[in-house]
């Protein structure tokens, strides 16, 4: 009898080993399963212009400046453009940097809304980096979404890595 009463506390013990063990793997494979994702860059500062028909051109530019904060990589952000309530229309520019001209393939909805010509952009849409201090633009074309005075747009910014709104302007037409 003295040995029988001796195995149930080396069971016992055994089993809270077994289930301590199987608890810690379980908690190894989770930490190390899932990656920690970088955050999204910090823009502590920006703006925007929307110029309507500038000097009888047919075009409106839309102006973008970074005022401060960390740099973009350009190839990892989208620009969305959200003219729904003017006319209609909203198109997102993807596939940046851009060399010399926006084709179909970074246009993605309204393809005719944004000019597609060489002269339709400028500034950080076409280089590496987005940084403090620097410019983009683009423009809508007039003929797809003709904006009047005091008619409001809205223009964001979207870190693709982390889908991520880093910068949202809502611009009124000069």
């Amino acid at each position: 009898m003295k040995d029988e009463k001796a195995i149930s506390p080396v069971v016992g013990i055994m089993l809270m080993i077994a289930i301590t063990i199987v608890l810690g793997v379980t908690l190894i494979f989770f930490a190390t399963a899932f990656e920690m994702q970088e955050p999204a860059p910090f823009v502590a500062h920006s703006s925007g212009e929307l110029v309507r028909d500038v000097d009888g051109s047919v075009d409106q530019k839309v102006y973008l400046y970074h005022e401060g904060g960390e740099s973009i990589t350009v190839s990892d952000m989208e620009v969305v453009v959200d003219a729904t309530e003017v006319c209609g229309k909203h198109a997102r520019i993807v596939g940046l940097p851009v060399q010399n001209s926006l084709d179909s393939s970074n246009i993605e909805g309204e393809t005719g809304m944004l000019d597609k010509g060489v002269s339709g952009l400028a500034g950080a849409i076409k280089e590496a980096e987005f940084s403090a201090g620097e410019m983009m633009m683009f423009r809508i074309n007039n003929g797809a979404c003709s904006l009047k005075k005091g008619d409001q747009i809205t223009v964001k910014i979207i870190h693709t890595p982390t889908n991520t709104v880093i910068i949202e302007e809502t611009l009124t037409a000069s």
